[in-house]
This record gives C-alpha cells, structure tokens and sequence, in this order.
C-alpha cells in the first residue's frame, strides 16, 4: 500500500521538539507524506526556515516520509515572498479599465478634462493611468433599466481629439444620444488582498517567484529533489481582478492587461468599451476573444513556467485554483479556464473546504467561503473537474488531487470526513492534501478542525483507521483505465459569450443516472482523433459528446463537431442549439450541418438518453447513489457510494460482465467472494447512509476470505438475543483516556448531551455490562445510530472501530459460553466542547449511542 495523503503541516517557527512530535504522529496515523506550509513562517526562505526545513526533511528520512513544498511565504501563491512589491514593481498586476460618460448632442466644441480620471476605489485622480483609447459611439435607446446598448459600426476613435499633456478632451458632439468611452490602464481597483501580486500574464513575473522561492530550495536540496522532496504545490492562484466568484465578462471590474496586449487581442482597439459595454451581439465576440487569450497567456506565463522548472529539477509541480461556485470559469477568484489554469501541472487539483461539500447538502446553504455554497456544482461538478483532467491530460498520468476537510470548524469528525472522502475517490479523486497539521499553541482558531491539536483531538487515535483506509482505495483507482464512453463539453467558453447551462446541471443527472463520463475540453476536442463512431482523447475513446446549452459556440470547434457527426458519433445539445458562433473565423456551413445533424434533448432526458451506457445497473432508478468505475490488471473495480444521510438503499444489482463478483472491505483490507444467481448473474445490495462498498469484477477465480454472508446486512428473520439491561457507563477525555474515571449519571445505551453538566463535553463515552450465555454463538451487534466512531470490545479484544454507520460488529469467535464483558467506546469530536467561528456553520451532533441496538445470531 503506497501513500496517497499529504497533509499541510504548518510552520510558524516552533521549537524542534514539536516538530519532532508531529512529524512522529503524521507517520503514526498512516499519513507517510506532507505538504509543508509556511502560516506564515516568520522567517521564510531565511535562516531560521533552512534550520526548519533542515529538521523536518531529516526527520522525513528516518520515518521513510515524502515532502511536497507550498510554493510561497502565505497563500494564495504569488505573492513571491513580498519581492514584487518591494523590488520588481514593474510586474505587479496590471488592469485595462473603461469610464463612460453620455453626452446629448447637438454639442459643438464640449471639452471633458480626463486629468479628474479616478480609479478604483473612487478616491482621487491618478496621473499614473496610461489612457489608452477614447472612443465616441452612438447609444440604442431601448427604454429599460439597462444602460443602453451602442451602435457597433458608429464606434469610432476619437484619441487624437484628446491633449495627452492636460489629458483635455474637445469634440463636436452630433445630434442624438451618444457615449464616450475612456480606455485606461491601471494598477488599481482589484482584490486588495492580492494587490501586491505578480501578474501571471508575465513571464518575467513568474520568474521572479522562481528566483525567490523554487530556486533557494534546489539550492539546499538539491540531493534530495526526486526523492524526499517530490513536488512545489501552488496555492489558489488567481487574476484577482476582483474579490470574489462573479468575475463574469461584462461585470464592472477591471481586467487582467499586460503591456502591448492590445495587439495580441485580434480586434480593432475600437472594440476594447465592448469588453463592458453590448453592441448588437459583437460584445459576445470581443469578450471571448479577450478570454480566450488572456486564459492562455495565464497558462503560458505562470503554470507553465512553474511547471517546466519544476520537471527541469525532477520533482511535480502540482497544487488548485479556486473553483468555488463558478469561479473555474471566471475571472476574480479564478484562472479564467479551469484546464488551461491547471495544463503544465503534473497533476490535477481541486480543494474542498470551508463547508463546501456537508453531506446531504445538493443545494445552495449558508457556509463559511464566500458567497455561500452552491451544493449542487460543489456536490456534481467539482471533483469531475479534476478527475477529468487526471484522464484526458497525458501529463497528469491519472493523478488527480484535493486539498480536504479546511475550515470546517471543530464540528468536522472523522464520520464526515469519510462521507467527503467517499464523495470524492467515488468520483475518481485519489490523493488527498488534508487540512492540516497545525503545531502552533492550542487552541488556534486558523481554519479548525486541525487534527492532532497538541493531543486535544479525542478522535485522533482513530485517525490510521481512515488513513489505511484511503489508502487502499487510492491505490485501486490508480494506474488503470476509467471507462468512459461519454464526453461532457466544458462550457467555460460558452459562457464567456453570453448565458449558457451551468456544467452541474448535466453533471447532475450524469452522476444520479450512474454514466460514466468525462469533461472534454474544447481545446481537447480541436486535438481528438475521429474514426467511425468515435473520438479519442489520451486513449480515451468516447461514442458520444454532450453540449450543454450556450446561446454561442466556438467557432474554431464547429468543423470538429461537423466532422464528428460525419462520422457517426452522436451529438446532443441540452435543451436548444447555439444561436451564433463565437469568433471570427466563422463556418457557417458546418455551423448549419451541425444545427441540422444533432440531436437536441431535454437536460431532463439526459440520463434516460444514454442509459445504455451505464456499466452498473439497478432495479430501480437510484439517484444517491455515487458509482465510481475503474479497469486495471484486467479486472472491473466498482465503487458504490450511499450519498443519502438518512435513508438505506436496498436494491438488487447487476453487473455487466458478472463472471465472479468480489467484495473488498478497505477498512480491513479483505475480500469476500460475492453469491450472484447462476442464471442472471444479479445480486443484492444493502448500504446504508455513509456506507460505501468496493466491488470487483474478474472472469477468474481470485484468492478471497470467504462467501461474503447475508447475515452481515441483519435479515429480519434472524434470531434477536437479549441484551443486558444495565450499564456502567464512564467518560475519559483525550489525555486521560484509556482510563475512565469520571462517572456519567445514566445506567442504559443512550445519548448524554442534555444531561445537565455534559452539554459540552468532548471524549469518550465508555458503555460496560455483561452478557450471559447458555452456549458459545456466532453473532452480529448493531448499534443503529451513533455519535460518531465506535469501537466493540468482547472479553477485551476488539470487535473492530466504525468511524459511522452501519456501525455493525461481528462478534463471531468472541462471544464464549457464560459471563462476556461487553464494552462499547463512543468518541466524539472537539466541536461539542471547543466552539469556533466557522464550526458554526454545521450541526453540533448529540454524544452517545441513539440506537435502535440490537444483537443478532447468524449461520455462516
């Protein structure tokens, strides 16, 4: 088993002795690797973060433990240690902006003094702003409450009527209604946070990041590069135009510019007010041009550049960029193109933090990040994303990653950390950045829940549980195959030119119909290999390719979709066609081939539609249930996932190649032969809430425990054994724990929280008694519902640990004819005693055992 989990580990400066202690407690729970972070350090890149580093990598050796980098002083990356600001000025962010002022006419000889030019914010005139076009055109009047749309032939330019000197403007204003538009560039006016940040649409830039931060570490380590230290990881990177996720085109904000990009845009400069201003539908052409180029000169001058110096120096580069609620597509908060952010990174990344992902929650709720959560692109979307890449992009080999669990506040337990692990390895995520190590003094209320917590953390003990256990999936789902038949077109660039479907809108019915799919690029697409009903993408072969709706489409794609249909691989446009092309290299045969040819579907019709290409398939229609597929060594993986918090899924299930069915149990490590009907090959499947099952799939005989038993999913019929009536029942803390001292006033299986004194208290429930029995018996205890992990003791060896439900032990071989000590452990998490400012945003669950608790024999 390989290590797919690198935490961030923190560092403020501590003495070594703790970074001793964590470095030995991340190794311990089954974490063999971390991501080193400066929060912030405060001396980085300094002596004191050589004699740091100098400790942990030595410290990493002797544990057999791996490094990745976070590439800068503080997130997001960019910053490049403070050295833009104070030293290379000339590669701070730089930003195109637009005035505009209406004027009525007929007006001869009217002056404008540009000298009173504000920026953003609106405080006082900046001489430094460079104008750079001022343009005169005439306004639609359309009587609404939108600014007026212009004219687009009448845009004309107007820059010489303008004295550079006094920046004084003259002109004879014709008749009618008229506006004039003020191009200007500027250092002002973007996320104050990053306002000190290289420009990614800059090489030099980039470099200077280089310079600063990868290079002083090659130069210390060079001996350990490829081996202990394996990668840089680059933290929410951005254009930072404007705080937030609405960075949508046609926003007022100022955007992304870099010198002379005026000429690269492939319009006349005349256009430029269009960036922000409609003109007749040819404001759809100009804001795609612009993104188009300026998300490519991103990935060009920064990814890339990372990228390459990194492979130079044989180690990844790999990291996220915030994708948060659209922003994968956007400016502000993100790269403009989530792809082309993430092309030249040797994996591909995505981050789950902040009450992003709750459990159960598919829709738009109230979190810690900003602007809420939209649960449905968070829950359908997000992880394709990455997961998509990882296939399609040959550089990724597979590997896709997410920086989890951050920020969601001290009520985050290990139950819901495994309902997100399974949300994202189910989807095809499979390494995993948790959030985080942090050996600074307790309590620290910097993005909880933090996982150690100086021996605060009463679940921590339990931690290897989860860690082997994600390990193990990780490790199927690596190296092979993802068997999709189905294209899922990113709709980035459609949304640039005007309104389209969100991408979790199909996303959604793809994943509640079990379809295996993957988001293709358009860029992926112009590269894709046609044949006779299909196209390739990195050996990935699809028959179908799914448009979400946009009122455009890309131009340089529609030859390629033309082609596409031509060669019998099928089309279909989610609920209408493209009304135009985006671009100006326009084939409007092929555009009328493709109109005529595809299909056209309701985004409600999708799943029903493609039904024939599930490769799992269930009696009745299962919407929360997730299914991951995977093909390696020649055998089918399948991973099923219960997504419902509340409700268990019984259904029976077929398989499509059902030769010899396996079920892997990844906390254990065992697999168990599957009994299908001989004649149909179908089985059925019980999960409950939280409960998912690895299945496998192989025409050969594979070495396994044995017949996996029905008795395990409780069969009505089995025979109820009565449990003791009274129970002793204690209580440890974290520190005092495995010693329970303190007694809870209370003698039954039950919840303690609204006993009076134990509202707040965070640790672990000890439940005692003994049982009688006339004869030795096979037997299974289930302990309905629980807060949160549970560990069975029989004659004080242990039944196993459930982190949630079905918290179902098999107590076969334990169980012994008279007296048996029975214990039960119940630990919760710090958010009942430690309250903090994000931890509020979640439920604080109750403590103890709910029930119903019932004991049952089983024949084996």
């Amino acid at each position: 088993m390989e290590n797919y989990l690198y935490p961030f580990f923190w560092q403020h400066g501590e003495d070594h002795d703790v970074l001793k202690k964590y470095m030995e407690k991340i190794s311990g729970c089954g974490m063999k690797g971390v991501c080193v972070e400066a929060r912030p350090h405060p001396d980085f890149v300094g002596d004191g973060w050589w004699k740091d580093m100098d400790f942990i990598l030595d410290k990493a050796k002797k544990l057999d433990m791996k490094l990745w980098i976070l590439d800068d002083s503080h997130f997001p990356t960019g910053y490049a240690n403070g050295r833009i600001k104070s030293d290379y000025p000339q590669y701070l962010k730089k930003y195109l902006d637009m005035r505009r002022y209406d004027v009525q006419g007929p007006l001869r000889r009217a002056r404008i003094d540009f000298s009173l030019l504000k920026g953003r914010p609106w405080d006082k005139p900046d001489p430094e702003q460079e104008i750079l076009k001022v343009l005169l055109a005439k306004r639609i009047s359309q009587r609404t409450e939108k600014r007026d749309p212009v004219i687009a032939e009448s845009i004309c330019d107007i820059t010489e009527q303008m004295n550079r000197e006094s920046r004084l403007l003259t002109l004879d204003v014709p008749e009618g209604a008229w506006s004039i538009f003020v191009v200007y560039l500027t250092k002002k006016g973007g996320e104050q946070a990053t306002q000190d940040y290289l420009n990614p649409l800059v090489r030099e830039a980039t470099e200077v990041l280089i310079r600063e931060v990868y290079e002083p570490h090659y130069a210390h380590y060079k001996e350990e590069f490829g081996k202990t230290i394996q990668g840089f990881f680059s933290d929410e990177p951005r254009f930072g135009n404007i705080k937030g996720t609405e960075g949508r085109m046609g926003t007022d904000m100022v955007l992304p510019w870099r010198d002379g990009l005026e000429k690269e845009l492939g319009f006349e400069e005349k256009y430029l007010p269009l960036l922000w201003a409609d003109a007749e539908g040819l404001e759809k052409d100009i804001r795609f041009q612009y993104m188009d180029i300026v998300t490519r000169l991103y990935n060009e001058n920064f990814t890339q550049v990372l990228g390459d110096w990194c492979r130079a120096h044989h180690v990844w580069y790999l990291g996220h960029t915030i994708e948060d609620n659209g922003a994968h597509a956007r400016l502000g908060y993100g790269t403009g193109h989530y792809y082309r952010g993430q092309q030249g990174m040797d994996f591909a990344g995505i981050d789950v933090i902040g009450g992003q992902i709750v459990p159960g929650m598919n829709y738009h709720h109230d979190a810690f990040n900003t602007g809420g959560s939209n649960g449905e692109f968070y829950h359908y979307a997000l992880a394709k994303l990455a997961a998509s890449s990882a296939h399609l992009d040959p550089a990724k080999k597979g590997r896709a990653m997410c920086e989890a669990f951050g920020a969601y506040g001290w009520n985050e337990g290990l139950k819901m950390m495994k309902w997100i692990a399974d949300h994202l390895l189910v989807r095809g995520i499979n390494y995993l950045v948790p959030h985080a190590f942090d050996p600074k003094k307790f309590p620290d209320f910097d993005c909880p829940p933090h996982f150690y917590a100086h021996g605060h953390n009463p679940q921590f003990r339990y931690f290897k549980v989860f860690s082997d256990y994600v390990n193990r999936i990780c490790q199927i789902f690596r190296d092979g195959k993802y068997p999709s038949e189905t294209g899922l077109l990113y709709p980035a660039e459609l949304e640039w030119g005007g309104n389209c479907m969100p991408l979790e809108k199909p996303c959604r019915e793809l994943t509640e119909h079990q379809i295996p799919y993957d988001i293709v690029t358009r860029d992926w697409i112009m590269q894709a290999e046609i044949g006779d009903g299909f196209f390739e993408i990195n050996g990935c072969r699809m028959k179908n390719l799914v448009i979400p709706y946009g009122e455009g489409i890309p131009s340089d794609i529609v030859p390629m979709l033309k082609k596409m249909v031509e060669h019998q691989v099928q089309i279909y446009f989610l609920d209408a066609l493209p009304d135009v092309m985006l671009g100006f290299s326009k084939n409007q045969e092929a555009f009328e081939y493709v109109q005529t040819h595809a299909s056209v579907i309701a985004l409600e019709q999708l799943g029903e539609t493609l039904a024939e290409y599930r490769k799992v398939f269930f009696a009745q229609v299962q919407p929360d249930l997730a299914v991951g597929e995977y093909e390696r060594d020649g055998q089918r993986y399948y991973m099923i996932f219960n997504e419902n918090i509340g409700k268990t899924i019984r259904t029976e299930i077929s398989l499509p190649h059902a030769e010899h069915v396996y079920r892997y149990d990844a906390f254990s490590g065992k697999t168990y032969e599957v009994s299908t009907d001989p004649a149909s090959g179908k089985f059925f499947l019980s999960l409950e809430p939280y409960e998912s099952v690895v299945l496998l799939e192989s025409e050969e005989n594979l070495p396994a425990e044995a017949v996996y038993f029905k008795g395990a999913d409780m069969a009505a019929d089995q025979e109820k054994i009565a449990l003791p009536e009274k129970w002793n029942v204690q209580f440890a803390d974290s520190f005092s724990w495995p010693k329970f001292t303190e007694k809870v006033p209370v003698e039954e299986l039950c919840c303690v929280q609204e006993i009076a004194g134990w509202e707040k208290k965070a640790g672990t429930l000890q439940f005692s008694s003994e049982l009688k029995l006339e004869y030795e018996i096979s037997a299974v205890l289930d302990l309905g519902e629980v807060f949160e992990t549970a560990e069975v003791k029989v004659n004080g060896i242990s039944a196993g640990l459930r982190l949630c439900r079905p918290y179902r032990f098999d107590l076969t071989g334990l169980l012994k004819k008279g007296e048996n000590q029975i214990t039960i452990e119940v630990t919760n998490c710090l958010g009942t005693a430690l309250r903090d400012p994000i931890s509020h945003y979640l439920m604080i669950e109750p403590f103890g055992i709910e029930g119903p608790v019932v004991m049952k024999k089983i024949q084996k």
